[in-house]
């Protein structure tokens, strides 16, 4: 039989032994702690019967519920499918299998929050499920990049079509033009026509001539919009170059009731930049306005393009306002709107790569951007270049 002595020596190496393992186990569980209350991921966790009784921090911001409106509801019911999750949960019950599935939950707001989501049975010390763990990742913003990613990929295509319609048209308008020089030469000197007649069939040939100029023109400036190019900056006309912006959204512009008014400064404005960039900062922003107008649905609205001469700081600056009479912008989207691939407008409409992409370009030609706006009445985007 074990003396007094080495028992007192075994209790005190097992109290030992039992207040580290104290120490550790109370490490761990603030460990586990700290991850639980600081993820982002939605972590959960059930009973046998898929009733909630863990909802973590992550949860709580990813889906708008507090654990208090929670607890001891069905896991099931926060899914946008329930029977779907439903089926998840009873298979990782009752198979104890671990299940990894993309599901889609719902916000308390109603909107969709997409999350790759994995569930673990729970077991006791007899193997016993006693219920499950749960830990959903929020993809909703990388599923929509892919889709945004998408729809450029589709847009970049569109512009690549669009050079080769380009291509094609010139080709019989060039040919109309010819032919029309032709029959110009022709009316001239052909014989048995009276003067009137004569007049009248030159006004028209000329008519024909001037519509395949103009044709020429349009195709000229849709090829150089669209065609990539690397940034080449050279001296050109803020006026004229906004005039010219404006021509080639003539289509847009002709089946809307819009009124586009020209507020320059005298004389000429002369500017060291990209044509082509800035043609595509100029167009972002007026069809932008265009849309805005025939959003508000006015019978008769506006955009304003202007122009300022700063010469206060160490180099003189240009400042072109495009102003509409549109919507406006909320407060909400305000901070927003540099956001890529935020956009207020309805699928289809827009990328939302319009204005962050306009910003770029317009801060690597050396200027700035900045805009105002009350909702209901309009906006106005002010753009800083540096003059020639």
């Amino acid at each position: 039989m074990e003396s007094n002595e080495v028992i007192q020596a075994k209790l005190k190496e097992t109290a030992e032994a039992l207040s580290e393992q104290k120490e550790v186990l109370h490490q761990t569980s603030g460990f586990l702690e700290s991850v639980l209350e600081n993820s982002k991921d939605i972590i959960f966790r059930t009973n046998s019967d898929g009733a909630l009784v863990f909802f973590g921090k992550g949860g709580e911001s990813a889906l708008g519920y507090v654990w208090e409106e929670l607890s001891g509801s069905d896991i099931k019911d926060l899914a946008e499918k329930p029977p779907d999750l439903e089926s998840l949960v009873n298979t990782c019950i009752k198979d104890k299998e671990v299940i990894r599935k993309e599901i889609t939950f719902r916000h308390k707001n109603g909107s969709a929050v997409h999350c790759r989501m994995v569930l673990l049975p729970l077991t006791n010390t007899r193997e016993e499920v006693i219920g499950m763990t749960g830990v959903c990742r929020d993809i909703t913003a990388w599923r929509k990049f892919k889709a945004d990613l998408i729809r450029v990929d589709r847009l970049a295509e569109v512009g690549r079509i669009a050079s080769g319609i380009v291509h094609e048209l010139n080709n019989p308008v060039a040919v109309i033009g010819e032919i029309a020089g032709w029959i110009g030469a022709v009316v001239s000197d052909a014989e048995g026509l009276d003067e009137e007649d004569r007049e009248e069939l030159k006004t028209s040939v000329r008519h024909i001539g001037e519509q395949t100029k103009r044709c020429r023109n349009i195709t000229g400036q849709l090829l150089s919009f669209v065609r990539e190019s690397k940034l080449t900056t050279t001296s050109l006309d803020a006026h004229e170059l906004l005039k010219e912006t404006v021509d080639l959204l003539t289509p847009e512009l002709k089946f809307t009731d819009v009124e586009i008014v020209y507020n320059f400064v005298q004389g000429t404005v002369f500017i060291d930049s990209d044509k082509q960039l800035l043609e595509q900062v100029f167009v972002n922003f007026i069809s932008n306005a265009v849309y805005a107008v025939k959003e508000k649905g006015d019978k008769r609205g506006r955009i304003t393009l202007e122009t300022y001469l700063d010469d206060t700081g160490k180099s003189p600056m240009v400042e072109i306002k495009i102003s509409d009479t549109g919507v406006g912008i909320s407060r909400a989207d305000q901070k927003k709107i540099y956001e890529y691939f935020f956009t207020t407008k309805p699928p289809g409409k827009g990328t939302g790569l319009g204005l962050p992409i306009s910003r770029d370009i317009i801060k690597n030609l050396g200027g700035s951007l900045s805009f105002e706006s009350e909702p209901g009445e309009g906006t106005t985007f002010n753009i800083r270049l540096p003059v020639s």
